[in-house]
């Protein structure tokens, strides 16, 4: 229920570019990495290949994102687009936003002591 209500709030934020905060999440992954495969991003960002999948095949519909073969046929790469690049520059101010309002909300604290809690989940994840 808190992931859902806390991804509501940016999802809010980020409905005039289009996209949904899960999608910019997989978005700035693939930004973030120029050219990584659809295995580096799913461990990257915690996310099971076939979620992984389903988003980036919604970001590719909207030309944010290329796939590609990869060096066999098992492998896909992943790469932003320039289209994909604006989206993810124009979605962040959003997305800070959104993430100021949180701040507000929790009052500070809590929500760094929260943000640190989580990605100490999200690294025990990925050993």
């Amino acid at each position: 229920m808190a992931a859902r209500a806390l991804t509501s709030v940016y999802d809010e934020h980020l409905k005039p570019t289009g996209l949904r905060a899960t999608q910019l999440a997989v978005l700035w992954a693939v930004v973030s990495t120029g050219n990584g495969t659809v295995g580096k991003l799913a461990k990257m960002i915690a996310m099971d290949d076939s979620s992984l999948t389903r988003t980036l095949k919604l970001l590719e519909r909207g030309k944010l994102v290329s796939l590609r073969a990869g060096r066999d046929r098992r492998e896909k790469q992943v790469q932003a687009t320039a289209r994909g690049r604006k989206a993810f520059s124009s979605a962040m101010p959003l997305w800070e936003r959104a993430q100021r309002e949180m701040l507000n909300r929790l009052e500070g604290k809590h929500l760094r002591a929260m943000n640190s809690m989580l990605l100490s989940l999200s690294s025990a994840h990925r050993t």
